[in-house]
């Protein structure tokens, strides 16, 4: 009798298939409403309106029935009504300036206090030196420059302005009836003195400076 075959039956294992998440099935993040370009132009626009805030009376002084007056406007006004002569006094300045520092001329710090401290006791009596700048539209930063510069004028010029004896008693004589009646020389001799000098150095001075302003080279385009 022949044997029967017997195929055995094997089982594979069921292979376990995961779900395959496709970048579809990922939460996304809600997209952006801001663009980096977007907020670019918020920030220029808050700084515009913070520069603005703060410095738009700078720039707009005054309003007339809600219409500016812009600081552009004044300086257009004054630089015609004004504008040659506040040339012609810088480059004057930046020449006066240019001309000491080629002499070596320094002012020791202690003239110029002394000089200020004799024009604080002066206008004392007028409301006082800070209120007399104000006025002038000046600072005392201005005053201190020009106190600086006329003492090196002076020292530039020493040897030229100060008046000599004959010259102080001819205008004491010379006056002795009108200005300096009932006084006597000794008494105005140092006012004389002054007087003398100061009228020396304006004449020195002009005299001066038209020479030194040959000398250095300016160019003027013009307003």
């Amino acid at each position: 009798m022949a044997k029967q075959k017997v195929t055995k039956k094997v089982t594979r294992p069921t292979k376990t298939v995961e779900p395959i998440i496709t970048p579809s099935a990922t939460p996304s993040l809600p997209p952006s409403r801001l663009s980096p370009r977007f907020l670019t132009y918020a920030l220029i626009v808050l700084g515009i309106g913070l520069l603005v805030y703060k410095f738009g009376p700078y720039f707009v002084p005054a309003l007339v029935a809600n219409k500016p007056i812009t600081r552009f406007s004044i300086w257009s006004r004054l630089e015609k009504t004004y504008g040659t002569q506040t040339l012609d006094d810088l480059v004057n300045e930046a020449i006066l300036d240019k001309a000491i520092a080629d002499a070596g001329i320094k002012v020791e710090q202690a003239k110029i206090d002394a000089q200020m401290a004799d024009l604080e006791k002066q206008f004392e009596s007028l409301g006082g030196l800070d209120a007399a700048l104000t006025e002038r539209g000046l600072t005392k930063a201005d005053l201190v420059k020009q106190v600086k510069t006329q003492l090196s004028v002076e020292e530039l010029l020493a040897d030229k302005i100060n008046p000599t004896e004959e010259e102080i008693k001819k205008e004491y004589d010379d006056n002795a009836s009108t200005l300096y009646k009932d006084k006597k020389f000794d008494d105005v001799k140092s006012e004389i003195t002054t007087q003398l000098k100061d009228a020396k150095l304006r004449d020195e001075f002009l005299t001066w400076f038209a020479e030194v302003k040959k000398s250095i080279s300016v160019k003027s385009f013009g307003l």
